[in-house]
Protein backbone atom coordinates (compact mmCIF):
# COMPACT_ATOMS: atom_id res chain seq x y z
CA UNK A 1 0.00 0.00 0.00
CA UNK A 2 1.37 3.38 -0.91
CA UNK A 3 1.13 6.44 1.24
CA UNK A 4 0.72 9.99 0.15
CA UNK A 5 2.23 12.86 2.01
CA UNK A 6 1.72 15.94 -0.07
CA UNK A 7 1.63 19.56 0.94
CA UNK A 8 -1.21 21.26 -0.95
CA UNK A 9 0.33 24.72 -0.56
CA UNK A 10 3.56 23.41 -2.08
CA UNK A 11 1.64 21.83 -4.96
CA UNK A 12 -0.18 25.12 -5.56
CA UNK A 13 3.15 26.97 -5.68
CA UNK A 14 4.65 24.54 -8.18
CA UNK A 15 1.52 24.61 -10.34
CA UNK A 16 1.53 28.39 -10.31
CA UNK A 17 5.16 28.52 -11.45
CA UNK A 18 4.50 25.88 -14.10
CA UNK A 19 1.47 27.77 -15.43
CA UNK A 20 3.53 30.96 -15.54
CA UNK A 21 6.27 29.24 -17.54
CA UNK A 22 3.70 27.56 -19.78
CA UNK A 23 2.10 30.93 -20.45
CA UNK A 24 5.26 31.91 -22.28
CA UNK A 25 4.84 29.17 -24.88
CA UNK A 26 2.93 31.40 -27.28
CA UNK A 27 5.68 34.02 -27.18
CA UNK A 28 8.33 31.35 -27.70
CA UNK A 29 6.45 29.75 -30.59
CA UNK A 30 6.02 33.11 -32.28
CA UNK A 31 9.76 33.68 -31.98
CA UNK A 32 10.37 30.14 -33.29
CA UNK A 33 8.24 30.76 -36.39
CA UNK A 34 9.72 34.18 -37.01
CA UNK A 35 13.24 32.80 -36.58
CA UNK A 36 12.64 30.05 -39.11
CA UNK A 37 11.09 32.51 -41.56
CA UNK A 38 14.02 34.88 -41.12
CA UNK A 39 16.50 32.07 -41.62
CA UNK A 40 14.69 30.90 -44.74
CA UNK A 41 14.64 34.42 -46.16
CA UNK A 42 18.35 34.88 -45.48
CA UNK A 43 19.40 31.43 -46.67
CA UNK A 44 20.05 32.45 -50.25
CA UNK A 45 18.32 31.58 -53.47
CA UNK A 46 18.88 29.71 -56.64
CA UNK A 47 18.03 32.40 -59.18
CA UNK A 48 20.15 32.47 -62.27
CA UNK A 49 22.10 35.65 -62.70
CA UNK A 50 20.32 38.24 -64.79
CA UNK A 51 16.84 36.75 -64.18
CA UNK A 52 14.18 38.61 -62.33
CA UNK A 53 13.34 37.44 -58.80
CA UNK A 54 9.74 36.28 -58.62
CA UNK A 55 7.26 38.63 -56.92
CA UNK A 56 6.85 36.38 -53.86
CA UNK A 57 10.59 35.91 -53.54
CA UNK A 58 12.83 33.05 -54.48
CA UNK A 59 13.72 30.26 -52.13
CA UNK A 60 16.65 27.92 -52.30
CA UNK A 61 17.13 24.39 -50.94
CA UNK A 62 17.96 25.58 -47.40
CA UNK A 63 14.77 27.62 -47.24
CA UNK A 64 12.82 24.59 -48.49
CA UNK A 65 14.44 22.38 -45.86
CA UNK A 66 13.55 24.90 -43.13
CA UNK A 67 9.95 25.00 -44.34
CA UNK A 68 9.76 21.20 -44.26
CA UNK A 69 11.34 21.16 -40.80
CA UNK A 70 8.74 23.64 -39.54
CA UNK A 71 5.91 21.59 -41.05
CA UNK A 72 7.23 18.35 -39.51
CA UNK A 73 7.69 19.88 -36.04
CA UNK A 74 4.35 21.72 -35.99
CA UNK A 75 2.53 18.98 -34.05
CA UNK A 76 5.41 18.67 -31.59
CA UNK A 77 5.23 22.39 -30.94
CA UNK A 78 1.44 22.25 -30.46
CA UNK A 79 1.82 19.27 -28.11
CA UNK A 80 3.81 21.17 -25.48
CA UNK A 81 1.22 23.68 -24.21
CA UNK A 82 -1.62 21.16 -24.41
CA UNK A 83 0.35 18.56 -22.44
CA UNK A 84 1.43 21.16 -19.91
CA UNK A 85 -2.17 22.28 -19.41
CA UNK A 86 -3.36 18.72 -18.92
CA UNK A 87 -0.58 18.01 -16.43
CA UNK A 88 -1.38 21.13 -14.41
CA UNK A 89 -5.09 20.29 -14.39
CA UNK A 90 -4.43 16.69 -13.38
CA UNK A 91 -2.16 17.68 -10.50
CA UNK A 92 -4.66 20.28 -9.30
CA UNK A 93 -7.59 17.85 -9.43
CA UNK A 94 -5.60 15.09 -7.75
CA UNK A 95 -4.66 17.46 -4.94
CA UNK A 96 -8.29 18.53 -4.53
CA UNK A 97 -9.33 14.87 -4.28
CA UNK A 98 -6.54 14.24 -1.77
CA UNK A 99 -7.88 17.07 0.39
CA UNK A 100 -11.45 15.79 0.00
CA UNK A 101 -10.23 12.37 1.13
CA UNK A 102 -8.60 13.88 4.22
CA UNK A 103 -11.81 15.77 5.00
CA UNK A 104 -13.92 12.67 4.44
CA UNK A 105 -11.69 10.60 6.73
CA UNK A 106 -11.79 13.31 9.40
CA UNK A 107 -15.59 13.55 9.07
CA UNK A 108 -15.94 9.76 9.34
CA UNK A 109 -13.79 9.64 12.48
CA UNK A 110 -15.59 12.60 14.01
CA UNK A 111 -18.98 10.98 13.36
CA UNK A 112 -17.77 7.63 14.67
CA UNK A 113 -16.47 9.04 17.93
CA UNK A 114 -19.29 11.52 18.53
CA UNK A 115 -21.93 8.81 18.75
CA UNK A 116 -23.43 7.92 22.09
CA UNK A 117 -21.60 5.11 23.85
CA UNK A 118 -22.86 1.63 23.12
CA UNK A 119 -23.99 -0.67 25.92
CA UNK A 120 -20.77 -2.66 25.45
CA UNK A 121 -18.66 0.48 25.86
CA UNK A 122 -20.58 1.41 29.03
CA UNK A 123 -19.60 -1.90 30.64
CA UNK A 124 -16.00 -0.77 30.56
CA UNK A 125 -12.89 -2.75 29.72
CA UNK A 126 -13.04 -6.51 30.19
CA UNK A 127 -10.99 -7.80 33.07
Amino acid sequence: MSTWDIKPDGVQGVLSKTAEAGGKFEEEFTAYGEGLAGAATSAGTMVLGGTEIPKGGAFGPVAQALLEFQQHTENDVKFLPVRTGKSITGARLATEEYLKGDLAMAKNKQEEYSKAPTPEELKGPKK
